[in-house]
């Protein structure tokens, strides 16, 4: 049965196809931190009623989205932004290991860490991507809320606590207003959500 925990919106092949992690990264290091970077970041743009509803529609026998415009999503603008939120979030685990004497630099006889600084420029690089390709997303879901009603009425009137909204102010979108080749939307704070409190 799908769930949070065992649908990954990315698989650990695709990663090691479209990136430079090698093939003998195990899996089940890659699997952590997709999940973790799917949990987090695409949970905060989609939000979570349309998070949810994409988990729900994997099929774990066919390993596939079986409605087709959550395989569109998934497929043409989840997959990018996913890939680089999770290099971005897996650089320093790659860097280092945790042992029973604490965390160490990752060595072997062939090969040598970087510096650090280097890394932190790779894993800079990867965020400034990561954030492109979540513009994107934000965008596609913004034109097409018609389609992807889960992402316009995010607030679970049933259980608002628990409900996360869609991330809209981000560092690419300057704000509250964002504009696209399609329509323009003007973002309003609604004062009748019940996860609105005003300020004294």
């Amino acid at each position: 049965m799908a769930n949070n925990l065992t649908v990954l919106f990315i698989s650990e092949t695709y990663i090691k196809q479209q990136s430079a992690i090698l093939d003998n990264v195990e899996d089940g290091f890659l699997y952590a931190h997709i999940l973790e970077s799917q949990n987090i970041h695409i949970q905060n743009i989609v939000g979570s009623k349309l998070y949810d509803a994409l988990v729900a529609d994997y099929d774990v026998t066919g390993e596939t989205f079986t409605t087709a415009i959550y395989k569109t999503l998934i497929d043409n603008y989840i997959q990018p932004c996913l890939l680089y939120y999770t290099l971005y979030e897996s650089m320093y685990d790659l860097y280092m290991k945790f042992t029973n004497k604490g965390a160490v630099t990752q060595t072997s006889n062939n090969s040598a860490t970087v510096d650090i600084n280097l890394l932190e420029k790779r894993r800079k690089d990867y965020q400034n991507k990561a954030e492109y390709y979540a513009e994107r997303l934000m965008k596609y879901l913004l034109d097409n809320d018609d389609t992807y009603t889960l992402f316009r009425d995010w607030c679970d009137n049933d259980n608002p606590q628990s409900t996360i909204a869609p991330e809209y102010d981000t560092n690419y979108f300057g704000g509250l207003y964002l504009k696209s080749g399609k329509k323009s939307k003007k973002l309003t704070l609604d004062t009748t959500n019940p996860r609105f409190t005003a300020l004294n």
